[in-house]
């Protein structure tokens, strides 16, 4: 519990603006049972703000991602296996900055 606690407390420094409610809004899409729409996030017992406030979160919220990166190369224990993200994907990208003229 100590683990999730420090997790939990990083990911709160995350966020750099709308803090409290996109921390909540964090909270209410882990305990949620499902989700069907935001507005019904906005009924989590965790997020305790009014639904307005969860569109102001995505609207107007900032997420330091240096900082969640940082949250995470942290919190992964050294017996985990390397993770890499790679996109994979086939869809075209005309305007692709770093890959011009390749469809």
């Amino acid at each position: 519990m100590a683990r999730i606690a420090r997790f939990r407390a990083g990911w709160y420094s995350c966020p750099t603006t709308r803090a409290d409610a996109l921390f909540e809004l964090t909270d209410a899409v882990l305990s949620a049972p499902t989700i069907t729409s935001l507005p019904y996030l906005s009924l989590e017992p965790v997020f305790r703000r009014s639904w307005g406030s969860l569109y102001g979160a995505l609207a107007h919220g900032r997420i330091d991602a240096g900082r969640v990166r940082e949250l995470l190369v942290a919190s992964a224990r050294a017996d985990w296996p390397l993770t890499f993200a790679i996109d994979a994907s086939t869809h075209p990208r005309p305007y692709a900055e770093t890959s011009p003229g390749r469809e």
